[in-house]
């Protein structure tokens, strides 16, 4: 007589069960990973630089039984979603823009998962040009791990690893040696602090030489963020990025003069020290 395995039994009872009571095991709901997201893209012809994609990631909806459900598509357009930069790891400089800077377009980013610990495939555009990233999304939805490389007939030639990582709102301040728009080198303090609608509000407080201070606000994309406002009755913008890694060691955030084409570098503001 031919044995039957425990296992293989308890499984063929299970199935007669599940068949008896008329019921289907339900499938796990799509997870919804929207949010704030920074994808980190490292070419394997150049190792001295990542790109990072910076995204206020939107999860799509389904109406299921009257009741609003992410389908498992994501996306990010324009600048208020998406922003590509390039990081230099040996000294954390940043060029914003990204490092493919041939062709025209937008930045964007579209993609699809279905659960936690799948698949997470994706492409993005980087100035017209299409970068396909194959990825697999982490157990909790926090993070991905994967590869990427460009479209056949993009203007950049690159392919490498991606790693991508769900990142909390932009807040906190920070302080330290800060270019303001009328060219003077000041002690400043920022304020950051993000919205619910991916909006960050910066507040800067010049204490020495000048004694200052104005509010921009503006989209955050993931670590990444553009404010505007005014200063001295004239409009001036600043991009900047939170680093969480530095040369330093320290997380700080990195600034550059927006105003106008030449993005001049302003400053990189750290945590203010402890106090006893």
């Amino acid at each position: 007589m031919r044995k039957i395995s425990v296992p293989a039994l308890l499984i063929a009872i299970a199935a007669a069960l599940v068949a008896c009571s008329g019921h289907t095991i339900p499938q796990a709901a799509i997870p919804n990973i929207g949010g704030p997201w920074e994808f980190l893209a490292g070419s394997s012809n150049d190792t001295t630089h990542v790109t990072g994609i910076e995204v206020a990631l939107k999860a799509g909806q389904s109406l299921v039984n009257g009741v609003e459900q992410a389908n498992g598509m994501v996306s990010a357009t324009g600048a208020t979603q998406i922003a590509i930069l390039t990081i230099n790891v040996a000294d954390g400089t940043v060029a914003f823009g990204g490092s493919c800077l041939t062709g025209v377009g937008t930045y964007s980013l579209a993609g699809s998962i279905s659960s936690l610990a799948g698949p997470f495939n994706f492409t993005y555009t980087e100035n017209g040009n299409i970068f396909n990233v194959t990825a697999t999304l982490s157990g909790d939805g926090r993070s991905a791990t994967g590869t990427y490389s460009s479209a056949s007939g993009s203007n950049c030639s690159e392919s490498g690893t991606i790693t991508g990582t769900a990142v909390p709102k932009l807040s906190g301040t920070y302080v330290g040696q800060l270019t303001l728009p009328d060219g003077t080198n000041d002690t400043v303090t920022a304020t950051l602090s993000e919205d619910s609608n991916s909006v960050l509000s910066l507040n800067l407080v010049a204490t020495t030489p000048d004694q200052t201070s104005f509010t921009m606000t503006g989209p955050a994309t993931g670590n990444a963020f553009l404010v505007q406002g005014t200063f001295q009755g004239q409009p001036v913008a600043y991009a900047g990025y939170y680093q969480l890694t530095t040369p330093a060691m320290v997380p700080s955030v990195y600034f550059v003069n927006a105003t106008n084409a030449a993005e001049a570098y302003a400053g990189t503001l750290m945590p203010p020290p402890p106090t006893n």
